[in-house]
């Protein structure tokens, strides 16, 4: 567009003030020479016209009229002879026409050239014409004046030359406009060059390309603007990098962290969050506000906010919700190199697991303190009473010995559970993986325990779903310590005339081993902890059974370490079912 480019404003400023200077000068010149040539040919007229009146003073009135016609005929004017204005109609019009001021002028004898050159011309008496030159003398006897000489003669001559010196300069500003205008436009050019260029490059540094150099070729103040502008193009460059790899640092730093990190205005809105910290908020306004939103702080956390907008101190809390508990540090956010407050920032700790740890810690103290004090005690308390000799007879002593060994085994067995256990949990546990086939595996196992269900009078049956070999990369040992620990606590758990089943099946993905007892069962709200280290269900029951309360634990994590799962289902007074799941094994998979 013409009206936003700087050349072009430039340009016809100039070119407008040259035409506006020019026009007017033109004008006044065009007045001055037009009044010029009036007054040159009023003067000679006026030479004429006092000539004229002189001859028509002579003695010999007739020879004096053909003289001074003839002499107004050669001027090209018209003569009027007059009488008084008393006696004479023509000259008592002209009079009339004439000023007070021409008038008396005209009794002192002197000659009135009307101002108007259109004076008489509506008159039907005189051959007047618009745009001629008219004179008035007058004829006087003494003091009387007698009669009045008017003359008229055009002015198309002296308009003719008028129009050539018109021409001339109109010509002469025609071509003065194209030359200044063709300068201007130049000069205009050359002076908005660099502004184009330092504009093209400012709008390369809004669009943050900061390569854009202005080429600087004169030292006025437009030379130095360049300078400065190359100087803040590259220290706006080298700021931004510097910024740039900062704000990249933080969010890189914010987006590892695993503790959230929010920022907030002093209304509540959200002005920063870390991706944790965004879940965390997207969890909570689902709860409160029926919709996931991650600008605005939950009712916890805006109530620490306006702790710490009072106090202007640092706040510390805990927020429990969706089954997590977090800790929550939170500071005020002061305006740069100013007192006034702009915001808070806060640190989400989740401490979930610290505290369930801190839970199974104290638990599991308390469990194997539990664990041991018993048979500590009975083996103090039989050991004490064999060496009093308390008891005299044979039968008795092998007794309390046969004691002494089972509760020397089942402290050896708690003891080696854990110690599995916690390898298992470390990972430290070796295992020596192999593709085997588990139907073979199942078959052991069901004719291993078989003895003991006869022994029980339990049920015992191996239900095969499938035919074919079903491989599975594990270890057998591991394994079958796994189906050994489930089918021995359904064994436990079961009573006549409940059974117990196996029942093995397969697809092209998983293999499956269930068992499942037809015992008392497990209550729906104690699923969530049976694989939790020494949690019994039936807390009575348990030691009279010999469960240590880690078989589970153990099972859960040796099938994990197989990429496998376990899962459990189980209905109380109707039994529970176990189901290993294993993935079948893929050669070069």
């Amino acid at each position: 567009m013409i009206r936003n480019s700087i050349v072009s404003k430039l340009w016809l400023t100039i070119a407008g003030l040259v035409i506006v200077v020019l026009g007017l000068l033109s004008m006044y010149l065009e007045q001055m020479v037009d009044t010029y040539l009036y007054q040159v040919q009023a003067a000679a007229f006026q030479r004429r016209a006092d000539y004229i009146a002189h001859i028509l003073k002579e003695e010999d009135p007739g020879l004096a009229r053909t003289v001074a016609g003839r002499l107004a005929e050669e001027a090209g004017a018209t003569l009027y002879v007059l009488g008084s204005v008393e006696g004479d109609p023509l000259a008592r019009e002209v009079w009339n026409r004439l000023t007070v001021d021409d008038r008396n002028r005209l009794h002192a004898g002197g000659d009135v050239i009307p101002k108007s050159r259109d004076f008489l011309q509506d008159s039907p008496h005189f051959q007047g014409h618009p745009n001629h030159l008219w004179i008035v003398v007058p004829l006087k006897q003494g003091e009387a004046l007698t009669g009045l000489v008017v003359l008229t003669q055009p002015l198309e001559p002296s308009q003719e030359a008028m129009r050539q010196i018109r021409n001339s300069i109109f010509y002469a500003g025609g071509l003065a406009i194209m030359m200044t205008t063709g300068f201007a436009f130049v000069i205009s050019k050359n002076l908005s060059r660099p502004l184009v260029q330092m504009n093209e490059v400012a709008e390369r540094m809004a669009r943050g390309d900061f390569r854009g150099k202005v080429r600087v070729v004169t030292g006025d103040e437009v030379g130095r603007l360049g300078i400065t502008l190359n100087k803040l193009a590259h220290d706006l460059e080298e700021n931004i990098k510097a910024l740039s790899k900062e704000k990249e640092q933080l969010a890189s730093i914010l987006a590892s962290m695993a503790d959230g990190v929010v920022s907030a205005d002093l209304s509540g809105r959200v002005l920063l969050a870390n991706p944790p910290a965004k879940r965390w908020l997207r969890a909570v306004s689902m709860v409160e506000e029926g919709r996931p939103l991650e600008d605005r702080l939950p009712r916890d956390l805006l109530d620490l906010k306006d702790k710490v907008i009072q106090t202007k101190t640092g706040q510390v809390g805990e927020v429990v919700g969706q089954g997590r508990t977090l800790a929550v540090t939170m500071a005020p956010l002061y305006e740069p190199n100013s007192e006034k407050l702009r915001g808070v920032v806060a640190v989400l700790r989740d401490i979930t697991e610290e505290l369930n740890i801190d839970r199974l810690r104290r638990d599991f103290v308390a469990n194997v303190s539990h664990e041991l004090r018993t048979p500590l005690s009975m083996l103090q308390g039989y050991s004490e009473a064999l060496l009093d000799d308390f008891i005299d007879d044979p039968e008795q002593r092998r007794e309390l010995a046969r004691i002494i060994l089972e509760e020397t085994l089942r402290m050896r067995r708690l003891v080696n559970d854990l110690l599995d256990l916690a390898q298992l949990e470390s990972g430290q546990f070796l295992m020596k993986r192999t593709p085997v086939d588990v139907r073979p595996l199942v078959k052991k196992i069901w004719k291993k325990f078989s003895t003991l269900a006869q022994e029980r009078k339990l049920p015992f049956h191996l239900e095969m779903e499938v035919e074919e070999p079903a491989v599975v990369d594990a270890d057998v040992d591991r394994l079958e310590q796994v189906l050994t620990n489930l089918i021995d606590n359904a064994f436990r758990h079961t009573q006549p005339p409940g059974g117990v089943t196996i029942r093995f099946s397969a697809d092209e993905d998983t293999v499956r081993i269930a068992v499942r007892d037809e015992g008392s069962g497990i209550p729906p709200e104690d699923i969530p902890y049976i694989w939790d280290r020494f949690y019994k269900v039936d807390k009575a029951r348990t030691r009279h059974k010999g469960g240590t309360g880690l078989g589970l634990a153990i099972a859960k994590n040796i099938v994990i370490q197989h990429d496998g799962d376990i899962v459990v289902e189980s209905q109380l007074g109707k039994g529970t079912t176990f189901t290993v799941l294993l993935p079948r094994y893929r050669p070069g998979g």
